[in-house]
C-alpha cells in the first residue's frame, strides 16, 4: 500500500459519484438503509481519517526536516521565498477577483441591485456564522497565532500556531548538536515515518472516499439555487480560471517548469482537494505527489506544503472579495476605490490562517462585510451553491502550493 491510487481511478469514482448522486434522491433506501446517510457517514469517515494524520504529520515533518537542514542560509532563504511567493500570488488572486466581479457585475440586473428579487429581507440561516465573527477580529487573529498552549492548539486545530511552534522546535534542534538533541531528532523522524505509513493506508481508500463525498454533494443539488445565482457562479469560476490558467501558467513558464508534466504529477492531489474541500486534509496527498511523481526534495516539500496549507489561500481570498462586492451590488451599494482597497487588504489578511476546512472562509467574509458596512443576511444566499465553489477554490489553493514548490525549489 506504499503507493498512491492512480488519478484515473480516482477520476472514474468521482464521475460515478456524480452519476449516482443525480440518479438517486436523498430519501432512497436499500434494505432499510438510507443511501444518503450511507454516503454521508463513510465520506466523513474518510475525511476524518485524513484529518487524523494531518497534525502529527505536519509537526513531525516540519521539525524533522528543518532539523536536517545543514545550511541555515538555505533554510531562512527558503522560508522567505515561500512566504513572499504566497503573499504575491494571493495579492494577484484578489486583484483578479475584484477586476472580474466589477466587469461582470453579477449582483446587478439592468444596472439595478437584484437584492429585492432574491428576497434578501427574508430570514437566512447564517446565525452560526455571524456568532463566530469575533474569532476573526485583528486582535484575536494575532492571539490565535500566539495562543500560548500547544495542546489546546492541537485539539482545536489551530494550524498557524502549530506550524510556528514546529518551525521553532526544528530551528532549535538544528542549531543543537548534543547527544540528547540527537535523540529528540530521531524521535521526530520515527514519528514522521510512522505517520507516513498510516497515511498510505488511508490513501488506499481515496477512490471510495471521493465517491461517497461526491455522491452526497450531488444529492444536495438544487437547480433553483444554481439558476438564481448562476451569474455569480460564473463570475467566481471565471476569476479562478484566469488565476490558474493564465497567471500560474505564466509563472511556471518564467521558471521553466513543464506545465503538462506538473499537472499530471499533481492531479491526484487536485482530485482529493476537489472532493474533500479541505487544503489541510489534502496535505499528505500533495506531499506524496510532489515527492514521488515530480521528484522534488522531500525536506523542501515537507517544509513548504504545510506552510502553504495554512497561509496560502489564494482561491479563498479571491472568493472572499468577489462575495463581498457581489453583495454590495445586490444592495445597490456603489463601493469606492478606497472601499475596494480595504476589501483587498482584509481579504489578504483574513485568508491567511483560515482553517482548511469546508466553508471556513464565510467567517472571514462576515468580518469584511462588517468592515465596509454591508448587511450579513445575503451570505445565506451563497450557502446553497457554496459546496461546488468550495471544491474549486480548494483545488486552486492546493495547485498554488504545488506551484510554489516548483518555483521556490529551483
Amino acid at each position: 500500500m506504499d503507493r498512491l491510487p492512480s488519478s484515473k481511478r480516482i477520476l472514474i469514482f468521482l464521475f460515478l459519484g456524480i452519476l449516482v448522486g443525480n440518479f438517486f434522491d436523498k430519501s432512497y433506501t436499500i434494505a432499510n438503509l438510507n443511501l444518503y446517510t450511507f454516503f454521508d457517514v463513510f465520506g466523513l469517515i474518510f475525511l476524518n481519517a485524513l484529518k487524523m494524520v494531518v497534525i502529527p504529520l505536519i509537526m513531525s515533518s516540519l521539525i524533522f526536516n528543518i532539523s536536517k537542514f545543514n545550511d541555515s542560509g538555505e533554510l531562512s532563504g527558503l522560508g522567505l521565498k515561500t512566504i513572499l511567493f504566497y503573499l504575491a500570488t494571493s495579492f494577484v488572486a484578489i486583484s483578479i477577483g475584484i477586476l472580474v466581479v466589477n466587469i461582470i457585475k453579477p449582483g446587478l440586473i439592468d444596472g439595478i441591485g437584484a437584492g429585492n428579487i432574491l428576497g434578501l429581507d427574508k430570514e437566512s440561516n447564517i446565525d452560526l456564522i455571524i456568532s463566530s465573527q469575533d474569532e476573526y477580529s485583528l486582535g484575536a487573529f494575532f492571539l490565535k497565532i500566539f495562543s500560548g498552549n500547544i495542546f489546546t492548539s492541537i485539539s482545536s486545530g489551530n494550524m498557524l500556531f502549530i506550524v510556528l511552534f514546529s518551525i521553532l522546535i526544528g530551528i532549535i534542534l538544528r542549531s543543537s548538536n548534543s547527544r540528547s538533541t540527537d535523540v529528540v531528532k530521531d524521535f521526530w523522524e520515527g514519528i514522521y515515518l510512522v505517520f507516513v505509513k498510516i497515511m498510505y493506508l488511508i490513501l488506499y481508500f481515496t477512490p471510495y472516499g471521493v465517491f461517497c463525498l461526491i455522491a452526497k454533494a450531488a444529492m444536495n443539488f438544487e437547480p433553483e439555487s444554481y439558476l438564481i445565482l448562476s451569474k455569480f457562479f460564473v463570475t467566481v469560476i471565471s476569476a479562478l480560471l484566469i488565476h490558474v490558467v493564465i497567471f500560474y501558467s505564466i509563472v511556471l513558464i518564467i521558471f521553466k517548469v513543464n506545465i503538462i508534466s506538473h499537472l499530471k504529477g499533481i492531479s491526484t492531489a487536485l482530485f482529493v482537494a476537489f472532493s474533500t474541500s479541505s487544503s489541510v486534509a489534502t496535505i499528505p496527498v500533495t506531499t506524496r505527489c510532489l515527492i514521488e511523481k515530480l521528484n522534488y526534495k522531500e525536506e523542501k516539500v515537507n517544509f513548504i506544503i504545510p506552510i502553504g496549507a495554512t497561509i496560502n489561500m489564494d482561491g479563498t481570498a479571491l472568493f472572499e472579495c468577489v462575495v463581498v462586492i457581489f453583495i454590495a451590488q445586490l444592495y445597490g451599494v456603489d463601493l469606492t476605490v478606497i472601499d475596494q482597497f480595504l476589501i483587498l487588504s482584509l481579504a489578504l489578511i483574513t485568508s491567511v490562517g483560515v482553517a482548511g476546512i469546508p466553508s471556513a472562509s464565510f467567517v472571514a467574509i462576515v468580518v469584511i462585510l462588517g468592515a465596509v458596512g454591508l448587511p450579513f443576511e445575503a451570505v445565506g444566499l451563497i450557502l446553497g451553491i457554496d459546496r461546488i465553489l468550495d471544491m474549486l477554490r480548494t483545488s486552486v489553493n492546493v495547485y498554488g502550493d504545488s506551484c510554489c514548490v516548483s518555483v521556490v525549489s529551483k
